[in-house]
């Protein structure tokens, strides 16, 4: 199972005090040659998993072996100088590319074979020597046995130094290598001008004696010298060795041959397999004659003791013992073929980087995960990672350690897994803990709850029933699993039986009936549940569980379900009962449908003049009056909301266009006898409105808002009045509510729009302003004019938005145009309903924060109130139009002579323009009477000393005659329609530049 997050925090703490620990063994690794051997058993193990390969120098590798049989044949590991010379002399012969001798000769023997010895080897001008570079106080003996101990010289010699790089760098890496020499064994000076060159043997073994690594170079005493792995290679390879050069920390270079080195200067060997890997000849058969020269010739030979007994051997990771010769061969066969391993400048951050993610990752998947899946992720990691890692060996001959990160990831996962542990046995322990409170709880919930017990062995037949289940059962013992069905009736006997099998055949998770049966005329019910312990093929065992008294719920249940389709006051069904049956009588085919419904006029008022009790009565009684008709089939009586009743009738209409009972001339009729209501007497009346499903109203939810919609209409003319559904009244409500829905989201949306309709001089035809008239371009309908949603608007109240919007917008270009040089005003129509139901105040104050932009002046916006919405309300409206022009606003009265108004208020309105309603202009040629009106209005106005405007201007003969009544300006089709912003703007910037 999953660990519980909770701990995790522990996790985390125990991956990183394991990546800490390990990442500090690995800083230590260098200083401790245990720790560092944990390096080394990676290597081999990489080394061995690659198995063996085949030595690719070219010039092949010849190992001339003094084996055993040439130490039985010369009597000791090292054969003395004449048969050294001898053997110096058979290579010559065969025409060995290079001879290199794996034998120290630091001391002189006798001087005839000193002297055969130098001859042979100044003879064949291809001998290479070794001498030793010591770390310590005594000289450890050559590679394969010096002749004879021998104190080192205080001058290495010309030759020995011959074979120091004469180019290195690098001083500070030099401290870091790997071997600190302190004596140099140089072989005689004799051998060593003799030689073509010479190369040190010297490399510290580790602690089981194995020699991982070779030291190409060297730093002695202010030299760097080289090994004579690497001077064999580069003599081999043709290198010009003046030109070699030594980068201490990083790279030997000699041209061609280039050695990677590490940060300790050490060159990485590729051991290729065991001993014998290299072809090999006997010292005894080259000197018996026994060797083809072709075996021989253009080779590389190097010289060297393979005895078992020569001491010179070591372990690898395919031989426990192999010869020193070979380990040479495998050095030099290395640099050669370029088969050098190197470890890369990322592989110490990546082994920290890994010593820290892996135990990390451990805690992660152990702490989270199921361990079926955590552990199988980790070893799969690890096994990734040491993919990852030999592919780059083989393939690349990199060496990346995974020794450290795997042990961090083996501490890491067996911490995390030992804290697991911890943690899933504490919660057990909770568990356990946990299990028995809840038994000692469930005991005490049991008695508390007073249910019956009940316990079955069905393997011994045996059951138990408690003293509470008898009781509840009324019985008075139960031998057998049957006193269940006791006091049931058969169908219920089956029910239970059926519901038990079930159970025990394992189709149910647990077992769950009811009974119900009638014990002393009272109906019972009690809830059965218990569960089944089974084996493993499935099979019930043992069953136990309660039985519980739920009469008392059911019987509020039944209450409930009553009351969800009941109206408590006055008992009749609800509005979701109504519906039900309205829904059934549809879905019966060929039924015809009606819906009456009834509503108490001034039903509120009754409330609250006279009380909830006695309002509560009214509603009780008229439900009775029309529950006399019966609730059943064919007809329906519900309580829809407060005072609103409705009757359901499946008839059809006759032709006269009623049912044949009359049913909403008879429920309206229920008011005409007044309310008896103990001591008070209420004449009361009602309003109804009935639709039928003949007139084309295919839904229940269409017939009732049809109904709904002709007791509105009732409700609107008159008390007491009857109205039958006309579908024309449905076109207009579908109407009103379209406007309704679409003035508010056109206004969201940005879709009205300000035309402008210029006003004119009469005099000059100078360009004085323009009024803003609204129009509404709807994006599917098209232009929806304001004599189609104006008077809604008025209606509904949304005038007030749509008149805050106007004259906000109308300030906008105001400010716009007065940027191109306009000096004219613009006007702007009021509704009365912003007189009433906004804060003109504010209004004012915006659009006077609007004008401020380009400080223009408030005159400029002239506000345009009718004639009779003016008088509504004389008082009040003249103390707002005060307000306005206090502010600088100019106000006109428009459609002047067309309302009510009284002169005696005239005076009180601050006007600065009158405006004459377009009928009188209209009329202007029909006869004298318009033109006396319109003298009049203008000699008002010249008294008041106020402009005059008159609208509806289409002729040229109305705007002479206008002119010579005395009106000042005209507005109408003459001049221009009402124009789009953009035509308008067009219209200043030609009236600007005079054209």
């Amino acid at each position: 199972m999953p660990a519980p997050a909770r701990p995790f925090a522990a996790y985390l703490i125990a991956a990183l005090l394991v990546a800490a620990g390990v990442g500090a063994l690995w800083f230590l690794r260098a200083d401790l040659p245990v720790l560092e051997r944990l390096d080394r058993a990676s290597l081999d193990f990489q080394t061995q998993w690659r198995a063996h390969v085949a030595p690719a120098a070219q010039p092949g590798l010849v190992v001339l072996a003094i084996d055993d049989a040439s130490m039985r044949r010369f009597g000791g590991f090292v054969p003395d100088r004449h048969t050294i010379a001898a053997a110096v002399t058979a290579l010559h012969a065969a025409q060995a590319r290079l001879v290199a001798l794996d034998i120290l000769l630091p001391a002189p023997s006798t001087p005839d074979q000193d002297a055969e010895l130098a001859q042979a080897l100044r003879a064949a001008g291809n001998v290479m020597l070794p001498y030793a570079l010591v770390a310590g106080p005594a000289p450890r003996p050559g590679a394969a046995g010096a002749s004879a101990a021998a104190s080192p010289p205080d001058d290495p010699g010309a030759a020995v130094l011959a074979s120091a790089f004469l180019r290195w760098g690098d001083e500070r890496a030099a401290g870091a290598v790997a071997m600190k020499p302190t004596q140099l064994l140089a072989p005689l000076p004799l051998f060593a001008d003799a030689a073509l060159a010479t190369g040190h043997v010297s490399t510290p073994s580790e602690a089981d004696g194995s020699l991982p690594y070779d030291l190409p170079a060297l730093p002695y005493d202010g030299e760097v010298y080289a090994s004579m792995a690497l001077r064999i290679a580069a003599a081999a390879a043709g290198a010009a060795w003046p030109a070699a050069d030594a980068r201490l920390g990083r790279e030997v270079v000699a041209a061609p041959l280039r050695v990677p080195l590490d940060a300790r200067s050490r060159q990485w060997i590729d051991y290729y397999g065991p001993a014998g890997t290299f072809a090999t000849v006997s010292l005894v058969d080259l000197l018996d004659g026994r060797v083809a020269p072709e075996r021989l010739r253009g080779r590389v030979v190097l010289v060297g003791a393979t005895a078992l007994g020569a001491g010179d051997h070591l372990p690898t990771p395919f031989d426990a013992s192999l010869p020193g010769v070979e380990r040479l061969a495998t050095v030099v066969d290395n640099i050669l073929s370029g088969r050098v391993l190197r470890e890369p400048f990322w592989g110490g951050p990546a082994e920290l980087l890994a010593m820290l993610a892996l135990p990390l990752l451990a805690a992660l998947l152990i702490a989270r995960w199921p361990m079926r899946q955590a552990l199988p992720a980790l070893a799969a990691t690890g096994l990734l990672l040491v993919g990852a890692a030999q592919w780059l060996f083989v393939a690349q001959l990199v060496v990346v350690s995974l020794a450290w990160p795997l042990l961090a990831l083996a501490l890491g996962s067996f911490v995390a897994l030992a804290l697991r542990s911890a943690f899933e046995s504490a919660q057990r322990r909770r568990a356990l803990a946990d299990l028995q409170a809840s038994e000692r709880r469930y005991a005490l919930v049991a008695q508390g709850a007073n249910d019956g017990m009940w316990d079955w062995d069905l393997t011994a037949g045996r059951v138990y029933f408690s003293p509470r289940w008898l009781e509840l059962m009324g019985l008075d013992e139960a031998p057998n699993i049957d006193a269940w069905t006791l006091p049931l009736e058969p169908p219920a006997r089956l029910a239970f039986d059926e519901a038990l099998a079930e159970h025990l055949a394992g189709r149910s998770q647990q077992f769950h009936h009811v009974l119900a049966f009638r014990e002393g005329g009272v109906e019972r019910w009690l809830l059965a549940r218990g569960v089944a312990t089974r084996d493993a093929a499935g099979r019930a065992l043992r069953m136990a569980g309660s039985l519980t008294d739920i009469s008392e719920q059911q019987r509020l249940q039944r209450q409930l379900s009553h009351d969800a389709l009941h109206d408590r006051l006055t008992g009749l069904p609800n509005r979701a009962a109504f519906m039900e049956r309205l829904r059934q009588a549809y879905a019966a085919p060929r039924v015809e449908v009606g819906v009456v419904l009834v509503d108490i006029d001034d039903f509120r008022a009754l409330n609250e003049s006279s009380g909830t009790q006695l309002a509560d009565a009214v509603l009780r009684e008229l439900g009775q009056r029309l529950a006399t008709r019966g609730n059943g089939p064919a007809q329906t009586v519900a309580r829809l909301a407060a005072d609103r009743f409705a009757l359901l009738f499946i008839a059809p209409l006759l032709p006269t266009g009623v049912d044949a009972a009359r049913t909403a001339a008879w429920a309206r009729a229920r008011f005409d006898t007044p309310f008896e209501l103990g001591e008070a007497t209420l004449a009361l009346s009602g309003s109804a409105g009935w639709a039928h499903s003949t007139q084309r109203l295919e839904t229940p939810d269409e017939l009732l808002a049809a109904a709904e919609m002709a007791l509105a209409h009732a409700k609107s003319h008159a008390r007491g009045q009857l109205h039958y559904y006309d579908p024309a009244e449905q076109l207009v409500e579908n109407s009103r509510r379209w406007l309704r829905e679409h003035i508010d989201r056109g206004l969201a949306d940005g879709q009205f729009r300000l035309f402008y309709q210029p006003l004119v001089r009469l005099a000059d035809r100078k360009l004085l302003g323009f009024e803003a008239l609204i129009r509404w371009p709807h994006p599917e309908r098209g232009m929806v004019m304001p004599g189609d949603f104006i008077p809604f608007a008025e209606e509904s109240g949304q005038i007030v938005p749509l008149g805050r919007w106007t004259l906000r917008e109308a300030a906008r270009q105001l400010v716009a145009w007065d940027a191109l040089g306009f000096e004219g005003e613009i006007a702007v129509n009021l509704s009365g309903k912003q007189f009433s139901d906004d804060d003109l105040g504010a209004e004012a104050a915006a659009v006077l924060a609007i004008l401020a932009e380009r400080k223009i002046a408030a005159r400029r916006i002239k506000l345009e109130v009718t004639e009779s919405m003016a008088m509504a309300n004389p008082q009040a409206t003249a103390q707002a139009l005060q307000d306005l022009a206090a502010q600088g606003f100019k106000i006109s009265i428009d459609d002047f002579g067309t309302g009510y108004s009284s002169l005696a208020y005239l005076h009180r309105f601050p006007f600065d323009t009158l405006k004459i309603d377009r009928s009188f202009v209209i009329r202007l040629g029909a006869g004298r009477e318009a033109v006396e009106i319109v003298r009049t209005i203008v000699g008002l106005a010249l008294a008041l000393d106020k402009q005059v405007l008159a609208e509806g201007v289409e002729q040229e003969s109305q705007a002479k005659l206008l002119q010579e009544l005395g009106v000042h300006v005209g507005q109408g089709w003459l001049f221009a329609k009402a124009l789009p912003a953009t035509e308008a703007e067009a219209l200043i910037c030609k009236a600007l530049s005079g054209t």
